[in-house]
């Protein structure tokens, strides 16, 4: 969580240097990508033990956690 957060500051103090259109993709996959997770967390709520919803849970972050670190990655590239 604490590695997300940090990425989501980084994008967010240099979306302005990413084209739009890019900007708006990682938006929307962030977007997909955060309701699938709270759905899993909404699930974990009721039934903790389950396996697969841990498994999906961790699944959903480590999606995050990639796209944010590839969307970090293309504001370097861009100089920020």
């Amino acid at each position: 969580d604490a590695a997300i957060a940090d990425l989501e500051q980084v994008l967010a103090r240099h979306r302005d240097e990413l084209d739009p259109a890019t900007v708006r993709v990682i938006e929307q996959n962030l977007q997909v990508i955060d309701a699938a997770t709270a759905r899993a967390r909404q699930a974990l709520a009721a039934d903790p033990a389950s396996p697969y919803l841990n498994g999906h849970l961790a699944t959903q972050l480590q999606r995050k956690l990639t796209l944010l670190r590839q969307a970090t990655a293309v504001v370097a590239a861009h100089g920020g």
